[in-house]
């Protein structure tokens, strides 16, 4: 009991405390409130009760998501708040002094190129035209190009103000590249058999492709080219977080401004020994303003290479897919395509799409370096030609049987202008009068063809229009031809080989259907059959066809590269089909045909069937040394998927096999 009373009477003394200390404390408060009250006028009983409530309640510390999220608002607020506020003058500013720095360039360009013989020069009256055309259009866009720019974020809305964004994107460094004026080819392609034991092989006999199931390919050795890098997963995972967040975009811009996207290889023997191994690479992601050709050699049988260096031709903006030819004396040629005009994604960091004008440069020296000296380059076929369409190049040219016709494969690329959703808002990025009479159009004609020389390269014409082809399992027409409305798939990176009769021209084709194209031709590629599946599956990547050559110049069997598999599924080894993860392109296998075609016997997998959301094992360059093949082609990620791998595991990669 004395515990008890003990317990009780202290429980009360702290109580009593504790009602005397808040006592004072709302006395002190009242005190306070009567003073705001008599300077404020009447103050009433909810709005102390409010003011009482703030100052007793202790605020949670926020957790670092929510201040993420926090500083991502007040950003886009802040941005909100200064257009409002008439921020659109200083725009004005900055819009007179780039549109005089763009003159500046643009004259600086003109200069240069008629010095150099340069015959890509951009078209003045048209860039005036366009630039009219965009003034004239009204004010009813503003809205659209508002919501655009609310979409794409601020470079969007700076382009708007900066005039031609091309011009601005130009690099003057690089138009200014010291070159020499060209002069005519005195051959087709150089003959290799005249050669001595290919890098220290003997000459292949033979490789007979008619016995059981063929030959059997056994890769020797894989190397790198190029790596995208010494990026961790890690450190890309992290760089990714910065950027969405905009903490620390200093770090993430270093990640991902260290030349991170490599992709296109062509891969070619030199005369007097070793590789040269050309593709375009950007920064981060294709059709970058800063997109250029990147050049590497081997002197050690491919086993080693150089450090990549820049092509040192003169480039106003993205260079894509170089092809290299060697002609019979010896000279390396490029041929690759290079963006024109002003039409670009406005998304960040800014995108041409692929294509452009075809040009074509070469080099006589023996030793192709860094320092070697190129030719100025030389437009072959033009964007304002053919409807202005921009122009593709991706595969081998060859050399017929007469040993002058140079024929090339080319095609007319519609990629930004249908597929995309943004060129539909901007005027200049419409085609001019197309081949049925439309004065303009949002939408360019797809088409493949050749372009071909007969005078070793001094002159070109293109040749053949072959228009968008019919799916295969697509029976809308009921058998009687092409339909309207009938799903059809273009028409890429066509590869073209002669018959061994030297009687007909073929062209194996990339598509959308899921499987390969192809297209014959019997006067030199002026005329082209109807384009149809030739009943393998492949997905939207380019395929390979060259002929192989035995006991010196010998003419063997064809050899094709091709990814085996349908645009989302794959044949797996007990025969079912079943689906692949995104965006992925895989299996990448190695095909003979003893019949120019007819029929196929896969040999070997450059590529097994390695498999991740986004990953892609495409875009094959072959070449014969010997009894040797050495096949390059690109790793690489689909933009927003590599999630789990380091860079250096991505990039150019070289497989060395015996036949």
């Amino acid at each position: 009991r004395k515990c008890t009373i003990v317990l009780v009477l202290f429980a009360a003394v702290r109580l009593y405390v504790v009602l005397h200390q808040a006592a004072d404390k709302v006395g002190a408060m009242g005190e306070t409130n009567g003073a705001m009250a008599r300077s404020d006028g009447i103050l009433e009983e909810k709005d102390m009760e409010t003011i009482a409530t703030t100052t007793t309640t202790k605020k949670k510390p926020l957790t670092q998501k929510q201040k993420e999220l926090q500083w991502a608002y007040e950003k886009r607020k802040a941005a909100r708040d200064n257009r409002k506020r008439g921020q659109e003058k200083e725009y004005a500013k900055e819009n007179e002094s780039m549109k005089s720095m763009s003159q500046a360039q643009r004259a600086r360009f003109k200069t240069h190129g008629k010095e150099n013989g340069d015959e890509g020069d951009d078209n003045d009256d048209d860039a005036e035209e366009d630039e009219e055309e965009r003034e004239n259009e009204g004010e009813g866009d503003e809205e659209d190009e508002e919501e655009y720019a609310n979409s794409y974020g601020n470079s969007w809305s700076r382009s708007k103000n900066n005039g031609n964004w091309a011009e601005d994107s130009e690099n003057p460094e690089d138009a200014l590249v010291e070159t020499f004026e060209p002069t005519p080819s005195k051959g087709g392609s150089f003959d290799f058999s005249q050669t001595k034991s290919a890098f220290g092989g003997p000459r292949c006999e033979s490789w007979n492709v008619e016995d059981g199931d063929g030959p059997q390919v056994k890769i020797k050795r894989a190397v790198w080219i190029q790596t995208h890098g010494n990026n961790t997963a890690a450190q890309l995972k992290a760089a990714e977080l910065n950027r969405k967040t905009g903490q620390r975009e200093n770090a993430a811009d270093k990640v991902y401004k260290s030349m991170r996207y490599h992709h296109a290889p062509s891969l070619a023997r030199l005369p007097g020994g070793g590789f040269v191994a050309m593709w375009h690479a950007a920064p981060e992601v294709e059709g970058e303003r800063s997109q250029h050709i990147r050049v590497s050699t081997s002197d050690h049988n491919g086993k080693s290479w150089s450090t990549s260096f820049k092509l040192k031709v003169p480039r106003r903006r993205a260079q894509w897919n170089p092809v290299i030819h060697v002609d019979s004396t010896g000279r390396v040629y490029v041929f690759y395509s290079e963006s024109e005009g002003d039409c670009i994604k406005p998304t960040k960091p800014p995108q041409w799409p692929p294509g452009g004008s075809i040009k074509m440069a070469y080099t006589e020296d023996l030793k192709i370096t860094e320092d070697s000296k190129w030719s100025t380059p030389k437009t072959i076929y033009s964007l304002d030609e053919d409807k202005s369409i921009p122009k593709m190049v991706s595969n081998n040219l060859i050399v017929l049987d007469d040993g002058k016709t140079w024929a090339l494969p080319i095609w007319r690329e519609h990629a930004g202008m249908a597929t995309y959703a943004w060129p539909t808002r901007l005027a200049h990025c419409r085609v001019r009068n197309n081949r049925h009479g439309q004065k303009w159009t949002n939408t360019a004609e797809h088409s493949a063809g050749l372009l071909v020389s007969e005078d070793f390269g001094e002159t070109w014409t293109a040749r053949g229009y072959l228009e968008p082809a019919p799916y295969p399992d697509d029976d809308s027409s009921g058998g009687a031809g092409w339909s309207v409305g009938q799903k059809t798939t273009d028409l890429m990176d066509g590869s073209l080989f002669q018959s061994a009769d030297e009687k007909k021209l073929s062209m194996y084709f990339k598509t959308t259907a899921g499987a390969i194209y192809g297209a014959n031709s019997k006067d030199d590629g002026k005329t082209w059959s109807d384009p149809s599946s030739i009943g393998i599956d492949a997905p939207e990547s380019k395929t390979v066809v060259q002929r192989l050559y035995f006991d010196g110049d010998k003419k063997g069997p064809l050899l094709m590269a091709y990814n085996a598999h349908k645009r989302s599924t794959i044949t797996n080894a007990v025969g079912k089909e079943v689906r692949l993860p995104t965006k992925c392109i895989t299996n990448m296998l190695l095909a003979v045909s003893p019949d120019d075609g007819e029929t196929w016997v896969k040999i070997g997998a450059v590529r097994g069937t390695t498999t991740a959301p986004g990953l892609r094992f495409h875009s094959p360059s072959v070449v014969q040394s010997g009894c040797k093949l050495f096949v390059a082609y690109s790793k690489l990620y689909a933009r927003g998927y590599q999630f789990s791998e380091n860079d250096k595991d991505l990039g150019i990669r070289l497989v060395h096999i015996n036949m």
